[in-house]
């Protein structure tokens, strides 16, 4: 996995180009969005805040997209426990259902327990 991360509106995961260095002759982008690689406990933070402001599709794809990461990290740093339990709120969050919010946030909360452990 890549040490780069792009983080903008449109996108939230590794830095999927090939090459350092100078751009391609095509390429659109003007400035270089990747920054380095997050921590798992930036990461799961990242999410709960991302759960407060649960307003509609677009907020709900951005909390998926985020807690992907979390969830490649945790496999990356071989933190199983905490991956399971990320699973678990992936799955609260695609229902969609309100209810499922706190399943899911109840479900960061003891990845971030589990994750901070092993950190430990």
């Amino acid at each position: 996995m890549r040490d780069k991360w792009v983080d903008i509106d449109a996108y939230f995961g590794p830095d999927r180009r090939r090459r350092e260095g100078r751009k391609p002759w095509r390429d659109r982008r003007q400035q270089d969005e990747a920054k380095p690689r997050q921590a798992l406990g930036a990461l799961l933070r990242r999410v709960r805040v991302q759960l407060l402001d649960m307003n509609g599709p677009e907020h709900r794809r951005r909390a998926l997209q985020v807690l992907e990461a979390a969830m490649a990290e945790a496999q990356r740093q071989q933190q199983f426990a905490c991956l399971d339990t990320l699973r678990r709120a992936q799955a609260a969050l695609r229902t969609g259902a309100a209810a499922d919010l706190r399943v899911a946030d109840s479900a960061l909360s003891e990845a971030m327990a589990l994750a901070a452990n092993n950190g430990a």
